[in-house]
């Protein structure tokens, strides 16, 4: 359990966890969750969800009232909302999900000095490339292109494919791209997809950074 950092959101594998601190009174979860949850809608709106908590049992009442500030404000759709346990996980190395058919694998082992991995061309659609370490690409990452690093990722071109950065839990890694487009971006375990209204003809450098639980997307 978190406490001393506020409400924090955890992405997992089918949507989202909240972690609401003990000691929170109920409207201080509403009004913290409705602000959260508001500037963040551009990265839910669209997705399907289930949605969980973390924390003290709210009654039925509030847990209504929480949903409806989920069901408004994130523009998403709550598939369900539920409880959860207290019961993190142990840490886990990094183990990143096997490939799914059709896709080429390449993965390297070796260790440079500085722990950073260089790709000199384009990420193509159904390569995937994993390291232990940071990756820099010097080109794009394209549709159907998947980079997983336990360390930073940094795109020196366009990135439209999917990034993995802090794979093993480094909640302080980035995804840095002269053009950042992608299908879906995750740092450590908090997840976040390409808004519906991005503009294909923008191009700003961006760097993807998570605070409070959530990833944030802003211009360099």
């Amino acid at each position: 359990m978190e406490e001393g950092r506020g409400i924090v959101f955890k992405g997992n594998a089918e949507g989202l966890i909240i972690v609401i601190p003990q000691g929170y009174t109920p409207d201080q979860i509403m009004s913290e969750t409705e602000a959260k949850v508001s500037a963040a809608s551009r990265f839910f709106k669209g997705a399907r969800i289930k949605v969980a908590y973390r924390g003290p049992q709210l009654s039925d009442e509030d847990e209504a009232r929480l949903k409806a500030i989920l069901d408004e404000r994130s523009g998403a759709v709550i598939e369900s909302f539920s409880r959860q346990e207290d019961s993190d996980p142990p840490p886990k190395k990094v183990a990143p999900a096997a490939p799914s058919a059709g896709i080429r694998r390449f993965f390297t082992s070796d260790i440079n000095e500085d722990s950073c991995k260089f790709i000199r061309s384009t990420v193509r659609g159904g390569t995937r490339v994993e390291y232990d370490g940071s990756i820099v690409v010097i080109g794009d990452v394209n549709p159907g292109g998947e980079i997983v690093a336990s360390g930073n990722v940094i795109v020196l071109g366009t990135l439209r494919g999917m990034v993995h950065a802090g794979a093993g839990g480094n909640r302080d890694a980035f995804i840095y791209a002269l053009s950042l487009k992608p299908t879906q971006i995750r740092i450590a375990e908090a997840i976040a997809r390409r808004p519906d209204d991005s503009d294909d003809n923008v191009l700003t450098p961006e760097i993807a950074t998570v605070k409070d639980g959530l990833i944030i997307v802003e211009p360099v």
